[in-house]
């Protein structure tokens, strides 16, 4: 319920954002980042359209066993897209005023963001297990191996925010250091995990 009032509350906050400044006639720059409408509504519509996929798998048939176990992890990704995509928003609308910003600083926020809400989410995706089948079955395999996947991801999420505190080009280097470092970790951690089963 959290995730949804938080959802709710960036959704609203940006469109509230993008009217406020759309009847203020805010001027922007129309020549570089298009239509003022598009500048101004085009990711909060985008915010709505991704989000409604909370009203929507809840009613696919297919779906419906299974939408209770995997609530909180979907609520958790589309927290996390449209907290990006509101970071997003902002920046696109502090550049359309004028305001110099670098949109550079969002590249490792958003992975940032991602990464700990994969972390947090792939746990949660336990797969049910048939005794009658054969030990390390792909169910168990994945069992195993999710949560020593899912810790340096975590951690790496994390660090991933230290590089918003770096000079210049040592933030894309400290962001591509960090995401392979984090990368090789999981796949080191998964296979450990396998070897020891």
């Amino acid at each position: 319920m959290i995730k949804k009032i938080c959802i709710s509350f960036l959704i609203f906050l940006s469109f509230a954002i993008s009217l406020l400044l759309f009847f203020s006639n805010t001027a922007t720059e129309e020549s570089k980042y298009g239509a003022t409408e598009v500048l101004l509504f085009s990711i909060p519509l985008a915010m709505c359209l991704v989000n409604s996929n909370l009203i929507i798998i809840p009613k696919l048939l297919s779906f419906q066993n299974s939408y209770a176990r995997y609530k909180k992890g979907i609520e958790s990704v589309l927290l996390s897209v449209t907290l990006i995509l509101f970071l997003l928003h902002i920046g696109l609308i502090l550049l359309g005023i004028g305001i110099e910003v670098s949109l550079l600083y969002l590249v490792p926020v958003s992975v940032g963001i991602v990464l700990i809400t994969t972390a947090n989410t792939l746990p949660r995706f336990q797969l049910d297990l048939n005794p009658k089948e054969q030990p390390k079955n792909s169910n168990q395999l994945w069992n195993i191996v999710i949560r020593p996947f899912s810790f340096p991801l975590f951690i790496g999420g994390l660090i991933m925010f230290l590089c918003l505190f770096l000079p210049g080009n040592l933030m894309m280097i400290g962001f591509f250091s960090i995401l392979l470092c984090t990368l090789l970790a999981s796949f080191y951690m998964s296979y450990r995990a396998y070897q020891s089963h």
